[in-house]
């Protein structure tokens, strides 16, 4: 497994901390050492870590860093806490002002023995993911993940194209094993999704939180069925089959998780948990579209009868009224931008806008319908410029694979719209 592993003296200002550590458990990558940094002043306790260093001084003894080229200099993929405090003890990097409190002034010697690091450089990530995988899923002598870290770590490698047999060969877990920790990483990922008051986010935000007992009451008899959320291990997708689901799994999660409930657990049953359930008024006009558009289908965006001559929009008119986007929320994104998209280019060309006929993104076909060059409805440009400054850039960032479809956004999106698609089919 070493064989092609490489033992080098470092300096330390030439390697960089490692965005993609499993430790840090965030909706949204941090962006910068300082944010890393203050991560793990906040939730994997630098600041004793640095006490101990600027204490014992070096320990020889020390784990070694693993750390990966990149470009000129190298990233650490293990023992990154060992070098943001070595950084910070010497200076290259600055705390910020809530933590510079918590960094020691050390002396100038301790400070060169901190400035080049033995490392063991191996050839690429993937050739560390095993041995991370041995030491932090309990098999070796350092600390764990935690429940959020060891799924976010599959996960990821998952969301980066591996597939579920090559993560059980490199993380050593059966296979099931290995699907159960990437829905239970998009089930925390979905419920970091809802609107929370900013004191139930902050605790379900903590790395540590106790994310297992929502996920183990799930598995409970009838209990996915009755919350109306199933997890399928065959597409490994988080899918919602009734109308107030969202609301259900957000309640499930309150009572267990950010607001818990002395008595209430994993094992709790059912109706203990949902006594007091209510679901939020106009839930489920909400998942069916406002009574808009007239026997509309669970999860469905529209059901317009479609009055232009357009072959494509009659097609997507279709999707539209049958397509469960509670279930297929990614599907349903890229209808609705493609239904929009293709209303919009027919306004255009019977206004005669784009003469030149050049190829306009969703944006820019708004831009032009929202424009003096066409000729519309005031309360139709006014929804088109609503759409535009509210949600289009969730609708686009779903669609282009860099957002987690979202189902309560994606109807969001949809509400906004609906008027104008009634008027303009």
């Amino acid at each position: 497994m070493f064989d092609e592993f490489q033992r080098k003296t470092i300096d330390l200002s030439q390697i960089s901390l490692d965005p993609q550590n499993p430790r840090i458990v965030t909706l949204e990558p941090l962006s910068s050492e300082a944010e890393i940094i203050s991560y793990f002043f906040e939730h994997e306790g630098l600041a004793d870590f640095i006490k101990k260093i600027a204490a014992e001084g070096l320990n020889p003894g020390a784990e070694t860093p693993f750390v990966v080229k990149d470009g000129k200099g190298f990233v650490v993929v293990e023992g990154n806490s060992r070098i943001a405090a070595y950084k910070l003890l010497t200076g290259i990097a600055t705390p910020s002002k809530e933590h510079k409190a918590l960094v020691p002034a050390v002396s100038d010697s301790l400070k060169k023995s901190l400035s080049t690091i033995e490392c063991a450089v191996a050839p690429d990530r993937e050739n560390l993911l095993p041995i991370m995988a041995s030491a932090h899923f309990g098999l070796g002598d350092k600390s764990k993940w935690g429940y959020l870290g060891s799924r976010k770590a599959v996960h990821d490698e998952w969301v980066k194209g591996h597939t579920v047999p090559q993560l059980a060969k490199i993380f050593a877990q059966p296979k099931g094993r290995i699907r159960d920790f990437i829905l239970e990483y998009k089930l925390f990922l979905q419920a970091l999704q809802f609107e929370w008051p900013d004191e139930e986010r902050e605790k379900l935000e903590d790395p540590a939180v106790k994310f297992n007992p929502p996920v183990r009451f799930l598995q409970g008899q009838n209990h996915k069925e009755r919350v109306g959320v199933e997890l399928d291990r065959d597409s490994l997708q988080i899918k919602f089959t009734a109308p107030d689901a969202t609301d259900k799994l957000q309640h499930l999660i309150r009572k267990l998780v950010t607001k818990p409930v002395k008595g209430l657990g994993a094992t709790a049953k059912y109706d203990e948990v949902f006594a007091d359930y209510k679901a939020k008024p106009g839930s489920a006009a909400t998942v069916k579209g406002k009574g808009a558009s007239p026997n509309l289908k669970q999860g469905a965006l529209f059901n317009y009868p479609v009055t232009l001559h357009n072959q494509l929009l009659k097609q997507l008119a279709k999707e539209a009224r049958n397509l469960n986007c509670i279930a297929y929320p990614a599907c349903g994104t890229f209808l609705l931008r493609n239904f929009l998209e293709v209303i919009l280019k027919h306004i255009i060309d019977a206004a005669g806008a784009n003469p030149q006929k050049k190829s306009l993104s969703l944006e820019g076909a708004l831009n032009l319908c929202t424009s003096n060059a066409v000729s519309l409805h005031a309360d139709d440009k006014k929804i088109l410029g609503e759409f535009r400054k509210s949600h289009l850039d969730n609708i686009n960032l779903g669609a282009h694979g860099t957002l987690i479809p979202n189902h309560l956004r994606l109807f969001a999106a949809r509400d906004c719209i609906d008027q104008f698609v009634k008027r303009n089919v």
